[in-house]
């Protein structure tokens, strides 16, 4: 059944039939918001979140988008909206005289985020538009027009995202 077909069943009352949309998408997703988060727990949280938010709005949902760009899209947001509570904490903490920094608690993750350890450091060298955007191309094998619809920007706009990413990388391996 395709995401449309399961979007108007839910909006028709048949609310079981999201689950498969949560099967569909739950493991990219979940490696998505875990790539720009860097935190296991807060991109479990984001991702519950982007699902639940998705199906409370299906409504507004404009069926002449893909659904799956439109999740991805609640999904970015949460975690802008995560980054920004975390830097405003982070300023509360260290007005208090609070440096310390809590170490992230990783409980035995599944295979496909494990294998993203490494990808996350690497990851991490980038702002987060370009992380955002690289993500998207390399993991989701989403186009330029679809990152741009995502992150709200021109495409011409993604694509010198991409470029200063792969330079930075470049730059980032050759010193390894």
């Amino acid at each position: 059944m395709d995401d449309k077909s399961i979007v108007s069943r839910c909006l028709m009352g048949d609310e079981e039939v999201f689950e498969l949309v949560v099967k569909r998408y739950e493991i990219q997703l979940l490696h998505f918001t875990w790539h720009i988060l860097g935190d296991e727990d807060e991109a479990k949280d984001v991702t519950q979140d982007a699902f639940v938010r998705a199906y409370f709005h299906l409504h507004s949902y404009d069926a002449n988008r893909s659904f799956k760009t439109w999740l991805f899209t609640i999904a970015y947001n949460r975690c802008m909206d995560k980054i920004r509570e975390k830097q405003t904490r982070t300023r509360f903490i260290k007005k208090m005289g609070n440096e310390q920094r809590l170490a992230r608690h990783r409980d035995n993750p599944e295979k496909r985020l494990e294998d993203s350890e490494q990808s996350l450091l690497i990851l991490s060298k980038l702002n987060k538009k370009e992380r955002t955007a690289m993500t998207l191309k390399w993991n989701e094998g989403y186009l330029s027009r679809e990152i741009a619809e995502i992150l709200g920007c021109k495409e011409s706009t993604v694509r010198v995202y991409i470029l200063n990413a792969k330079r930075k990388l470049k730059k980032f391996l050759e010193k390894k």
